[in-house]
């Protein structure tokens, strides 16, 4: 079949069946988040994504990368985000958008069952825009892994004031060259902030 006839009845059912959708996906969603995100949130979520997806290929879109989808992959990407923060898996993460495609066969009814030759395309479909899901997450974990990292290594790196003019480092564990960076940086902001002119190095504990 054309691939533009697809797209068209692909749209025609997104916008037929769009609360039978909507529905049918937000309980899904809703099962699967364990009472950490209320019911009127998801919806405040999920609603504005299938109206993106479902205005996109009414507009031509085929591809996750399409322009007409824009507006959705940045939705996608922000709620990737937001749920790598709220410490949910990659896996809960990236489920959702092939919980919609379950949504949107369980809308078509026998009426609509020749729908089902379209379903290929819209699959593909959803297969790229929960793969763009996935990566929106995994960067997100990479950088709060990283700001984590940073941040015990500079706990870990302590530079304290001893007497006026002095300061002093006490190292304990490992120094690799990260760590060092991370005592240097401390050690220089501290001389300078507080007017000292001798650090003492305790390496003690190394």
């Amino acid at each position: 079949m054309d691939t533009q006839v697809q797209r068209k009845r692909v749209a025609e059912l997104l916008f037929e069946h769009r609360p039978a959708i909507l529905r049918g996906w937000l309980d899904a969603v809703n099962a699967k988040s364990s009472g950490r995100r209320t019911s009127g949130e998801t919806q405040q979520e999920l609603r504005p994504m299938l109206d993106a997806l479902a205005d996109g290929v009414a507009n031509g879109a085929v591809q996750a990368s399409d322009g007409q989808l824009d507006e959705l992959r940045a939705m996608l990407t922000e709620y990737s985000r937001s749920r790598a923060r709220q410490g949910f898996t990659p896996s809960e993460t990236a489920v959702v958008m092939f919980m919609l495609r379950d949504a949107v066969l369980s809308a078509i009814d026998d009426e609509h069952a020749a729908s089902y030759a379209d379903v290929p395309a819209f699959s593909k479909l959803i297969d790229e825009l929960g793969l763009l899901t996935f990566e929106a997450y995994a960067q997100t974990r990479e950088e709060i892994i990283s700001n984590q990292a940073e941040q015990l290594l500079e706990l870990s790196t302590p530079v304290v004031k001893i007497w006026d003019g002095i300061v002093a480092v006490p190292l304990v564990g490992t120094l690799d060259s990260a760590r060092t960076q991370v005592v240097m940086e401390s050690l220089l902001e501290t001389l300078v902030s507080t007017g000292s002119s001798h650090a003492i190095i305790d390496i003690t504990g190394v």
